[in-house]
Formats: structure tokens, C-alpha cells, sequence
């Protein structure tokens, strides 16, 4: 109470030595008359966290999140036609650029634009598809055949010709009063032969256009059954789908099984049988590394060397495409997608194969094409491994023979199955596959493709690996 008088007195007293000063009211200030800046409110059923991410902080502006035209738009507004004269237009005929019958067209134009008519804007979109034409010579001496006439041949053409190659069109214009009945299948084989051998004729590099008219029929039968279904057919192939299912779980199942024993049946069999390059040795080969030294002295005094050669593995060297084990829909094209531990090496020697076979990088992915694709792969990175392991024993047979040579003893012939090195590049001429004993079994031509060479010269390869005084096989041991 006493500090109240006091703002009060001290108030009074600053009011008259402050003749500026206003007088102080007891009732209080009057609210003041400015009025404050709107701010943005948070829209209704908008969280609070996404009205803080959007926006100013200061001014909370929503910016395009909220609409920020407050009026109704163009229902409330008229359009503005008063101000300028209307266009005036003229009913004018045409010219279509794209037909040839001379058809007189109309339509409305502006008055300004008739002195300048412009080309008819739609006439672009008339796409024509050029079809070649023979002449009777080249029918005589290329595409004379005895189901078809020159007359029906060139029939053919023109309809096809008339309606775009549609072929529905094609098969349903086609005149069999005249010519006879025709399958749209017979059409379309007979139309593509011709125009290949013609595209061929004037450019050997050429593609061919691909049509399998045997194919297609079947194909059209395999539809016609299939939509031919009955009810009770619909039922049990679903049941069967439905037990394959049950069926593959189970066979993944007993894979799966089978591995983990087989990982256990390893893991029990390491301590028994440790490896030759490994850390530790068992007691037995540590008894023999004095005879196996003894015989490796040996056979440097009698200048013989022992060649140890290591077999392929077919599993490492396989290539593991991925697996799709988990639920859901994937495209079978991903199923031959390489693996990304693949090396450059190898990359580039299944591109070469591929392309001096003629076979698609990416070709459809059906069931059968992607396993066959698979598949082929898989065994040129494995021809690679064993044409990678015999020119290894090619070069050790032929530094023996060579060794042979120089101490005077009788050399010894090398087998032709053993020549990797001589293949020419388009493989071994087949006369030289007489099936005979130490002959090659095949022209080796895809073998040929594959390149094997590296950065490293085997010879010194092998130099480092036995010494550069000789060739004496020596046995280390890590420790």
C-alpha cells in the first residue's frame, strides 16, 4: 500500500516538473487505436509439426500448401469482351496436304489470315509407312515360289500398301473370291520374306525382319485353348499351381537342411584335415618334409622338375546369379543381371563370346531364355578357367621338352589336344577334328574368343615362384 502512495506521488511529481508530460489517470491508458499486423493462423486439421516446417517463422506464410485466393474466383468476375472489335472469320476452303484424292474441305478462318494461308496443321500427323516395290525381273529371279502368283504378289502389296500393314485390315480386304483363301499368317510370311530379300538386295549389312509363321500359329492355338477354358479347367490348374507352390517351399526347405549339414560336416572335418598352405601342419606331414625335401634335391641333381598342376573348381568358378527367395512380384530380366564381383576380365570375355556368337546382351526374359542364358554364361567363365589351365600345362610341357632338349635326351611330342596357344582366331579348321587319339574334339572357335592374357608374364611368374638359379620345386611353409 505504502509503495502505491508512492508510484503515485512520484508520479505527480515528475508530472509537474515535466511539462510535457501527460496527466496521469487513475482509471488507466486507453487501449491503444493501432491496429496489429495479421499474422497467418494455422489452417484447421493441419498438424503443428507441418505448419513449423513451412512458412517464415516470423510470418508464418504457407507460400502454395494452402490455396491464397480469398475470392471465388471467376464465378463472381465477367469477362471482359467490351474494350476491342471481334475477329471477324470467313468460311474458306482447304487443302489437306496429306491426301491425294483431291477432297475439297472447309473450314472457318480469320479474315487476317487468308492472304498467307498456312499449311493445314493436322497434315503432319499423317505418317506414311514406306513399303517397297520389285519389278517382274527381280520376281523371276528372286521371289518366285509355286504357291504364289506374280498377280496375287503384287495384290498383296497393294493392300498392304493401302491400309498401313494392318493386317486385320490386310487379311479382311484381301480378295479370296479371286486368289483363294489365305490365313493372315500366310500374308505375313509372304510380305516379309520379300521385303527382306529386297532390303538385302540393296544393303547385305542389312537386318531381316523376323517372322516365325509357324510360331505364330502356335502361338494363336495355344491362345485360343487357353481362353477356351472351362470352369472345372480354371479349378484344377489352380489347384496344381497351388500344390507346385507347396512343393518348391518344401524342396527349399531340404535344401536349405542339406547345406547346414553339409556346413556342419565341414566344420567337423577341418581339425582332421587342415590345409597344406595353412597356418599349422599336422604331425604327419611334418614327418614327411625331410623325404620331400630329400626328393626334391634329388630331382635337382638329375635336373628333372615335377610339375604340380591345380584342378579347376567348377563351383567357384560358376557364376552366382541372384535368387529372388522373399514374396512379391520381380521382373525375370533381373534374374540375369551379373554380380558385382564379377571382374573386368570376365565381363569382357562374355561381351566378346556374345558378340562374335550373335547373341543379344539383354534378350527376353522368359523362363527358358533367361536359364539357357544363364546357363551359357556360366560356362564361358568356366571354358575361360580351363583354357586358363591348359595353357598353363602347355607352358610347363613345353619348358620340360625344352629342358629335354638342351640335356640331349629325346624329346617327346606334344599332343594337339594340349595346344591352346596355336588356335587361330577363327578356331581349328574341321578336318583337324578326326576324333583320333591326343586330337582336339572340337574347332575350338569359342575357345578361341576368350582372351586369357594378363599383366603378368607367366614365365616370370614361374621365375619368382622357384627361384632364379633353377627350376628345383621347393616346399615353404608359413610361419
Amino acid at each position: 500500500m505504502i509503495g502505491d502512495v508512492k508510484s503515485i506521488l512520484a508520479g505527480e511529481t515528475k508530472e509537474k516538473d515535466d511539462p510535457t508530460a501527460k496527466p496521469l489517470s487513475l482509471m488507466g491508458h486507453k487501449k491503444s487505436s493501432t491496429k496489429r499486423p495479421e499474422t497467418f493462423k494455422r489452417p484447421e486439421k493441419m498438424h503443428r509439426e507441418l505448419y513449423n516446417l513451412i512458412g517464415n517463422a516470423e510470418t508464418k506464410e504457407a507460400g502454395a500448401v494452402v490455396p491464397t485466393e480469398i475470392r471465388k474466383g471467376f464465378r463472381q468476375l465477367n469477362a471482359q469482351l467490351a474494350g476491342r472489335p471481334a475477329r471477324k472469320y470467313k468460311w474458306v476452303p482447304f487443302i489437306n496436304e496429306a491426301r491425294n484424292d483431291n477432297l475439297q474441305l472447309y473450314h472457318w478462318q480469320r479474315v487476317d489470315k487468308l492472304e498467307n494461308p498456312e499449311p493445314y496443321p493436322f497434315a503432319k500427323f499423317n505418317k506414311v509407312i514406306n513399303i517397297p516395290d520389285f519389278t517382274d525381273e527381280e520376281y523371276e529371279k528372286y521371289f518366285k515360289v509355286a504357291k504364289w502368283t506374280l498377280e496375287e504378289t503384287r495384290h498383296l502389296f497393294d493392300v498392304c500398301r493401302r491400309f498401313d500393314i494392318r493386317w486385320p485390315i490386310v487379311h479382311d480386304r484381301f480378295d479370296k473370291e479371286k486368289y483363294g483363301q489365305r490365313s493372315m499368317e500366310d500374308l505375313k510370311d509372304r510380305f516379309y520374306a520379300i521385303t527382306n530379300e529386297l532390303a538385302l538386295l540393296k544393303d547385305p549389312n542389312c537386318e531381316p525382319i523376323c517372322f516365325d509363321a509357324d510360331h505364330e500359329r502356335r502361338r494363336k492355338e495355344q491362345l485360343n485353348k487357353q481362353w477356351n477354358r472351362t470352369k472345372e479347367q480354371l479349378e484344377e490348374e489352380e489347384m496344381l499351381l497351388a500344390e507346385l507352390k507347396r512343393i518348391e517351399v518344401r524342396k527349399r526347405e531340404r535344401e536349405k537342411k542339406a547345406q547346414d549339414l553339409q556346413k556342419l560336416i565341414n566344420m567337423a572335418e577341418a581339425p582332421a584335415s587342415p590345409s597344406v598352405s595353412g597356418t599349422c601342419m599336422s604331425p604327419a606331414l611334418g614327418k614327411k618334409k625331410g623325404t620331400m625335401r630329400q626328393k626334391a634335391s634329388s630331382a635337382a641333381a638329375n635336373s628333372t622338375t615335377t610339375f604340380n598342376f591345380n584342378p579347376v573348381d567348377i563351383s567357384v568358378s560358376a557364376i552366382r546369379f541372384p535368387e529372388f527367395k522373399s514374396a512379391g512380384a520381380h521382373l525375370r530380366s533381373q534374374e540375369m543381371k551379373l554380380p558385382t564381383n564379377i571382374g573386368q576380365k570376365k565381363l569382357k570375355n562374355i561381351e566378346v563370346v556374345l558378340s562374335k556368337c550373335k547373341l543379344d546382351m539383354n534378350p527376353m526374359g522368359t523362363e527358358a531364355i533367361v536359364a539357357a542364358y544363364n546357363e551359357f554364361r556360366s560356362q564361358i567363365i568356366l571354358l575361360l578357367e580351363l583354357k586358363s589351365t591348359l595353357q598353363t600345362a602347355e607352358f610347363e610341357l613345353e619348358t620340360l621338352r625344352n629342358r629335354m632338349v638342351e640335356e640331349g635326351k629325346e624329346p617327346f611330342e606334344i599332343e594337339p589336344r594340349m595346344r591352346i596357344s596355336t588356335v587361330p582366331e577363327n578356331g581349328l579348321d574341321p578336318e583337324e577334328v578326326t576324333g583320333d587319339e591326343g586330337a582336339p574334339a572340337t574347332t575350338r572357335r569359342i575357345t578361341a574368343c576368350i582372351d586369357t592374357s594378363s599383366s603378368a608374364n607367366p614365365l616370370l611368374v614361374r621365375k619368382r615362384k622357384l627361384g632364379t638359379g633353377s627350376l628345383d620345386v621347393t616346399r615353404t611353409r608359413r610361419t
